[in-house]
């Protein structure tokens, strides 16, 4: 029985050091974050509060030419002193005049290590058939807003859910 059980544990423990080799980290500045190895990083910035993007394989825009990533988006509101509440409220109130169909699912409160954060998921049709799906991380820190965002199709969103589920929640500050 001992056997079994030594045989089990270290399967176990080999399992566990096995899945988290296939994950990447990445640190910068003041925070880190850990994502599948099969995504790619990048520091390229389509406006100039991305501090990066990750981007799902290739092959994930083989059926529907869509590529999900996750960004960072880092805003610096020295010139307002902003709660998380009010920030969060400031951002669903743009995407609801930039983008009047967009849907709110699920607006959740959450944390970054000791750091009050919001999680919210939405989706909007852009016009052209494709429907896409949100899910945001917010939190403040020292004045500053930093934003995660998975953007996914609706209908492979739940194929990444779980990997994206476990980046966001790798977010952390290290300063």
């Amino acid at each position: 029985m001992k056997i079994k059980l030594t045989t089990l544990l270290l399967l176990f423990i080999s399992t566990t050091l096995c899945a988290q080799e296939d994950w990447q980290t990445f640190e910068k500045d003041n925070y880190s974050i850990n994502f599948p190895a099969d995504w790619v990083y990048s520091d390229y910035k389509p406006k100039p509060t991305v501090a990066f993007m990750l981007y799902s394989p290739e092959a994930s825009q083989k059926e529907d030419l869509y590529r999900e990533s996750i960004n960072l988006t880092i805003e610096e509101l020295s010139s307002a002193d902003y709660t998380l509440d009010q920030y969060t409220e400031l951002v669903l109130d743009q995407v609801k005049k930039k983008i009047p169909a967009a849907k709110m699912i699920t607006a959740l409160p959450v944390s970054i290590g000791d750091i009050d954060a919001a999680n919210i998921v939405w989706s909007a049709d852009f016009g052209n058939g494709t429907v896409l799906q949100f899910n945001q991380l917010f939190a403040i820190k020292d004045r500053i807003a930093y934003v995660l965002t998975f953007t996914s199709t609706e209908a492979e969103y739940n194929e990444y859910i779980e990997d994206v589920t476990k980046t966001l929640n790798s977010f952390k500050f290290t300063k």
